[in-house]
C-alpha cells in the first residue's frame, strides 16, 4: 500500500484515541489534586496527548485537502458520520486536560471546540433528518455529536454566561435520553451488532458520568438526588458490561476499541468527585480501582493499536 493510499485511509475514527488520552490525563490530574498521586504521570500524559492530538489532527487536515472526497465520504456513513464530531470533542478534552495547568491554553481550546461542536450537533441531526436509516445502522457511537454537549460546561461554566452552559448541558442530557431508549430498542428487538461495533457498547456509561461531572461544575461541586441518579446509572452500566465481560474479551482487534476507554475515563473522574464530597473509605478505594482499571484499558487498546498499525491494519481504505 502506498502513502498515498494510507493516507486516504486514514479513519476519522483514531480520534477517539485523543478522546482515550485525554480522558486518562484528566483522570491523573485529579488523581494528583485528590489521591495525592504524583504530578509526574500527569504531565507526562499531557504532553503525550497532547502530541497525539497535534498528529492526528494534522493529518486528518493534510487528507481533507488531498483526498476531500474520501472525508465527504466518512461524513455520510450511517456509523462513521458520528465520529467527526470526535474531533470537536477532542478539543473540549484537551481543554478541560489543561485547565489546571495552563488556564489560558485550555480556554483558547475551549473556544475552538465549543461553537465546532455546536456546528457538528446541527450538521449530524440535518443528516440524520434528511436521510433514510434502518434501525439496524444505530449504535451507541451515535451519541457523540449530541450527546457530547454536556462537555462544554466544564469549563464553559468559567468563560460564558450560565445560561449558555444549560443550553448545552441541556441539549446533551436531553438527546441522552432519546438515543438511548432507541439503541436499547435496537439491541433488544433487532439483529445483534456487528463485531466490529461492540465495544461501543461501553460508550453508553460516558452521558451519565460526563452529565455527573458537568452538573456538578454547573452546581458548583452539588452532590444532590439528581447528580446521584447519574452516578448511579454509570456505575450500574459499568457493571453491565463486566457482566458481558466474555463477549469483549472474544473480540479481535478492532480500532473500535478505544470507545473502551474513554467512557471509563469519564466514570473514573466522576468516582474521584463523589471521594472529594464523601471522603470515605469506600469512595477513595474505588477512586484507585477504577484508576487502576482505566490506565490498563488505555495501555493495552494503545499497544494493541500500534501493533496493528505496524502491520498495515489501520489505514486500510475500504472499498
Amino acid at each position: 500500500m502506498d502513502k498515498g493510499r494510507s493516507l486516504e485511509g486514514f479513519p476519522v475514527q483514531l480520534f477517539a484515541v485523543v478522546m482515550g488520552l485525554s480522558g486518562l490525563t484528566i483522570a491523573y490530574a485529579k488523581a494528583y489534586h485528590f489521591l495525592e498521586i504524583p504530578a509526574f504521570f500527569y504531565h507526562t500524559l499531557l504532553v503525550l496527548d497532547t502530541v497525539v492530538f497535534f498528529l492526528i489532527f494534522i493529518t486528518y487536515m493534510v487528507k481533507w485537502l488531498k483526498y476531500p472526497h474520501a472525508v465527504a465520504k466518512e461524513f455520510k456513513h450511517p456509523v462513521k458520520s458520528s465520529f467527526g464530531a470526535a474531533i470537536s470533542i477532542s478539543f473540549l478534552l484537551i481543554s478541560i486536560a489543561y485547565y489546571d495547568f495552563a488556564p489560558t491554553v485550555a480556554i483558547t481550546y475551549w473556544y475552538l471546540g465549543a461553537p465546532l461542536h455546536l456546528y457538528f450537533t446541527y450538521k449530524t441531526m440535518k443528516f440524520w433528518i434528511l436521510h433514510e436509516f434502518e434501525i439496524n445502522h444505530i449504535s451507541p457511537a451515535w451519541f457523540i455529536p449530541v450527546v457530547g454537549n454536556v462537555l462544554v460546561p466544564v469549563v464553559g461554566v468559567d468563560v460564558m454566561p450560565e445560561e449558555l452552559s444549560i443550553f448545552y448541558f441541556a441539549l446533551g442530557l436531553f438527546f441522552w435520553v432519546v438515543l438511548f431508549t432507541i439503541i436499547i430498542y435496537r439491541m433488544i428487538f433487532h439483529n445483534p451488532m456487528a463485531k466490529r461495533l461492540l465495544p461501543t457498547f461501553f460508550i453508553l456509561i460516558a452521558p451519565p458520568a460526563v452529565g455527573f461531572i458537568s452538573y456538578m461544575r454547573l452546581t458548583f461541586g452539588s452532590i444532590d438526588f439528581f447528580s446521584l441518579i447519574l452516578y448511579f446509572v454509570a456505575l450500574f452500566t459499568f457493571f453491565l458490561m463486566v457482566i458481558m465481560a466474555k463477549v469483549f474479551l472474544r473480540l479481535e482487534f478492532f480500532i473500535s476499541w478505544w470507545a473502551y476507554t474513554f467512557p471509563m475515563a469519564a466514570l473514573t473522574i466522576a468516582t474521584m468527585l463523589m471521594y472529594m464530597a464523601y471522603r470515605n473509605s469506600i469512595t477513595y478505594a474505588s477512586s484507585i480501582v477504577f484508576l487502576l482499571i482505566t490506565t490498563v484499558i488505555v495501555g493495552t487498546v494503545a499497544y494493541k493499536t500500534l501493533i496493528a498499525a505496524k502491520k498495515g491494519k489501520i489505514c486500510v481504505v475500504e472499498e
